[in-house]
């Protein structure tokens, strides 16, 4: 993902020897200047092939670190944890507080011992629960988490969808727990805009902080950004996510996502513990993420400058198909037009995410991967 590629090219400039793993044609980071790429299977498809290649790569020669940067990669390493930290440092959380981001029932439950905001929220175990749910329509429908290990030891997965309805709230739920997932999380749809807290933490304090919200999201309804800003460390926003991340017991990398309605009070949505999409946003705005982790910063928040902007084009062409395909059944808010979707894309750029005119192989490698 668009973070493997801007951790990657933080560590090589940080004088540091890095491998990135390289499933398919389109990988991004494996194919940027100074890194060498290893074959390794997908996480996703073949989650013990994949820890098999990244232990072989790890006990070849000094000690490593390793730096989960998907969901699919996280979930495999934790599946053999004790065996890659034996063979290498692996700067996450514990297990215990780990799973306190992966299952959004226990992050919604530390959010409510630090006092945030989080969206009313209904737990469905099947189809049935449906007719229980108090919540108002519409309503939003997503699985507890995000990613689990499925049949035949495969990462599986599933999106969110809507319900304006209670027969749409029933299907919603059976979709997911026949996906194998092991609930239903149900919430009131919230409008607004996306915004994303990332710290470092150590020792329950932000060793360093970054702001930014979203200007376009790759699918309209709700999904990673296709293009973002950076913005000034508002308290508002910083210190509700400070103390959820306390409140978990969190050591080192977050991002901290929340919906906002113009200048009224953040409203949690998840936590994400690993790298995430627009971690290249804030290495370019002063916030050089991967390399405080790996160095073991401890603080204070270094300074960044707010109002940089970029634009991941790859995402954008994404969001132009699904402004083709139109909104999803029971979405309330706005969807953009195809017209709309391609002005955003070719007229309110910025600097991309993945390309750079002296790294130009990895925007190349995710074209043609995309186009294969």
């Amino acid at each position: 993902p668009p973070a493997a590629l801007a951790a990657a090219r933080s560590l090589v400039r940080a004088g540091l020897r890095v491998e990135a793993s390289r499933a398919s044609f389109g990988d991004r980071a494996p194919r940027s200047r100074g890194v060498l790429g290893f074959g390794a299977p997908s996480p996703a498809r073949d989650p013990a092939g994949f820890v098999d290649a990244l232990l072989a790569r790890a006990r070849a020669g000094e000690r490593a670190v390793v730096l989960p940067c998907s969901e699919a990669a996280l979930l495999a390493v934790e599946v053999r944890r004790a065996a890659v930290e034996e063979a290498a440092d692996l700067p996450v959380p514990p297990s215990p507080v780990l799973h306190r981001s992966l299952d959004k029932r226990l992050t919604l439950e530390a959010a409510r011992t630090a006092g945030g905001r989080a969206p009313p929220t209904f737990v469905a175990a099947r189809a049935g629960d449906a007719d229980a749910c108090p919540l108002r329509f519409p309503m939003v429908v997503k699985p507890a988490s995000s990613r689990w290990i499925g049949a035949g030891g495969r990462i599986a997965g599933a999106g969110p969808s809507f319900a304006a309805d209670r027969r749409g709230l029933r299907a919603g739920i059976e979709r997911l727990i026949a996906a194998g997932a092991t609930a239903a999380l149900v919430q009131e749809w919230l409008p607004g805009t996306g915004w994303g807290v990332a710290v470092l933490l150590r020792g329950g304090n932000p060793a360093a902080v970054f702001v930014h919200r979203r200007l376009r999201e790759v699918h309209p309804a709700g999904g990673p950004s296709a293009a973002a800003v950076s913005e000034p460390p508002d308290a508002v926003l910083v210190d509700p996510a400070v103390a959820l991340l306390r409140a978990m017991e969190w050591e080192g990398l977050a991002m901290v996502e929340f919906r906002r309605e113009g200048g009224g009070p953040p409203v949690l949505m998840e936590v994400n513990g690993r790298p995430w999409g627009t971690m290249g946003l804030a290495v370019d705005a002063g916030v050089d993420f991967p390399r405080l982790l790996v160095e073991g910063f401890r603080g204070p928040p270094p300074a960044y400058e707010a109002g940089v902007r970029r634009q991941w084009f790859a995402g954008d062409l994404r969001r132009m198909r699904a402004a083709w395909e139109g909104p999803p059944p029971g979405y309330p808010g706005r969807f953009p037009s195809v017209m709309e979707a391609l002005g955003d894309a070719l007229f309110r750029g910025a600097p991309d995410f993945v390309f750079r005119w002296k790294d130009p192989l990895p925007f190349l490698a995710e074209v043609l991967g995309a186009v294969a």
